[in-house]
């Protein structure tokens, strides 16, 4: 009975215990702090530029969080939620691995310069490998649709005119590295990059987006005369950042960003990754794991294949050695 019980609680545990790896707890690999930093600006064609911003610097699992939010001269765009009651751009993350960009406005004013909009925000930590083995580095990803609407835009701009006036907007997320050997010799790469920019075919006059990393781009229409392009929900357990030898130091870069401007009257526009509003409700998700690449992951609230036989394993026996109990007893 005791060797069933023994056995059967420590499964238990196994199926119950968590097991990814963070780059905090592998052996070998000094980290350093989290850096965050979130930036806006707008300049209207009524104001001069405006920005804000915010950095922070802390460990890994110390709470924290940046925000920046610069309101423009404006009114939100037609038919889209605003939480500040006037156009902006706004920026927000934190330490957890949430994040949120987003630009929106709507324009009356007919003049130079445009209405030009940004919101970024960025996160950076470095790795170095005090190991004497090779050590990979994952990001779990998860990019809420890259958004882009536009409202009083349409497929005709007049020949002649300033091209300041036209509207433009990208919106993206990517991962940057750049790992330092100890000769001094470095190696840049993107692991990933998911966005697009809007821009205008000289001879149809029609807007087009260009796609990502091979992924569509839609374009949308709706009732009032507005339209758009969005990229499809980006998840992604394992790309992988890099692969850094004994010595090395990697630097890696998460960054965000939205930008748009337009310079006729009557127009809007907004471009957005998430909410940086409610990042819990609709927010840029990420984590890092070192080591090999992890499992996919399982639907929340539902423990993964592998548990579940761990787990099944481990409630039979406890329950035969329950109905075997009262005999050893006697």
């Amino acid at each position: 009975m005791r060797h069933h019980s023994r056995s059967a609680v420590l499964l238990l545990i196994a199926a119950l215990a968590p097991v990814s790896v963070s780059a905090q707890d592998f052996l070998g690999i000094e980290f350093s702090d989290v850096e965050l930093s979130a930036f806006t600006s707008v300049s209207t064609q009524l104001e001069a530029i405006k920005t804000d911003s915010d950095t922070k610097s802390a460990p890994k699992g110390a709470a924290n969080n940046v925000e920046a939010l610069v309101r423009a001269r404006g009114i939100p765009f037609p038919n889209l939620p605003n939480s500040v009651g006037s156009a902006f751009a706004s920026s927000a993350g934190d330490n957890t691995g949430l994040f949120g960009v987003g630009v929106n406005g709507f324009f009356f004013t007919n003049s130079l310069p445009p209405d030009a909009l940004l919101a970024s925000v960025t996160l950076s930590q470095s790795f170095t490998n005090s190991s004497d083995i090779d050590v990979s580095l994952f990001a779990g990803v998860t990019i809420p649709a890259p958004t882009v609407a536009l409202f009083g835009i349409g497929d005709f701009f007049p020949a002649g005119v300033d091209p300041r006036r036209d509207v433009t907007a990208s919106v993206g997320g990517s991962i940057l590295t750049k790992i330092t050997h100890p000769d001094g010799s470095i190696v840049e790469d993107t692991p990933l990059d998911y966005g697009f920019h809007i821009f205008r075919d000289k001879f149809s006059g029609a807007l087009f987006a260009n796609d990502s990393d091979g992924a569509p781009v839609s374009q949308f229409e709706e009732p009032d005369g507005s339209f758009g392009f969005q990229l499809p929900n980006f998840h992604e357990e394992n790309v992988k950042v890099g692969t850094f030898g004994p010595g090395d130091i990697l630097e890696f870069t998460l960054e965000y960003f939205a930008t748009a401007s337009t310079g006729f009257g009557e127009t809007g526009i907004f471009a957005a990754i998430g909410d940086p509003f409610d990042l819990s409700a609709s927010g840029v998700r990420f984590d890092l794991h070192v080591g090999d690449a992890v499992e996919p992951g399982p639907v929340p609230g539902i423990p993964a294949p592998n548990t579940l036989t761990a787990l099944g394993l481990g409630l039979i026996l406890l329950s035969r050695s329950a109905r075997r109990s009262p005999k050893q007893v006697e």
